[in-house]
């Protein structure tokens, strides 16, 4: 069987801003409260009925090319069997929990690796939701048609409208309520087949302790 290749896309994120940030328009979320960097995305989150600012910090990704099953799968000369890849990440819950169903979420975007930068309006994220096998959270996977070498990929994004604030800001906001469990909010590059080397994962659960980098507003 020819082994198919799934290239990884390293996505650049905007490094902190130092002084490209002051002469910027920063997002105010929460009233008091601005972004602090772009560096990584910050979700607005509600913790015992007060709105707060959450970093939701980066995983790397790994491919599982699931060797043996593939090859069993071909020797066994079906021509309907479809070998296939999947993007995972290591742990069976993120780091970050978010409490709110209804987060909101706010990135920064410098630059566009994934292509094409004449469309600012598509800046090519999504809200994935990822399944739970042992220790490991499934994001993405890749099925290969064996006659044909195409690959179509399966995920759980979710439905969410995004929104360009300006000064390479995008606001982006599930369109409906985001169930208990784990997600990642992931760029998507253009280039058919093909995955960012880093998410940033959350997970939903109303009754996680509170974030110990989240900002609130300041008490009046």
């Amino acid at each position: 069987m020819q082994l198919h290749r799934v290239f990884l896309v390293l996505f650049v994120f905007a490094l902190p801003f130092t002084r490209s940030m002051r002469a910027q328009t920063v997002p105010e979320p929460i009233p008091g409260v601005h972004i602090p960097n772009g560096s990584i995305p910050w979700a607005v989150d509600i913790y015992e009925g007060k709105q707060q600012l959450v970093p939701i910090h980066h995983t790397t990704v790994e491919v599982n090319n699931h060797k043996g099953t593939n090859v069993a799968g071909s020797l066994a000369g079906s021509v309907f069997y479809k070998p296939k890849v999947t993007t995972e990440v290591n742990g069976a819950h993120a780091r970050v929990a978010l409490h709110s169903d209804k987060p909101v979420f706010y990135v920064h975007i410098m630059d566009d690796p994934g292509g094409d930068s004449s469309d600012p309006a598509t800046p090519g994220w999504a809200i994935v939701r990822a399944t739970i096998n042992k220790d490991r959270r499934i994001l993405a996977q890749v099925n290969f048609t064996q006659l044909t070498g195409n690959a179509k990929r399966n995920d759980s994004q979710v439905d969410a409208a995004i929104e360009m604030l300006g000064d390479g800001w995008f606001k982006i906001v599930p369109k409906d309520p985001l169930s208990p469990g784990e997600y990642a909010l992931q760029p998507v590059p253009k280039a058919a087949n093909t995955f960012s080397t880093v998410v940033f994962d959350f997970t939903i659960d109303s009754k996680a302790p509170n974030a110990p980098d989240a900002l609130s507003a300041p008490a009046s």
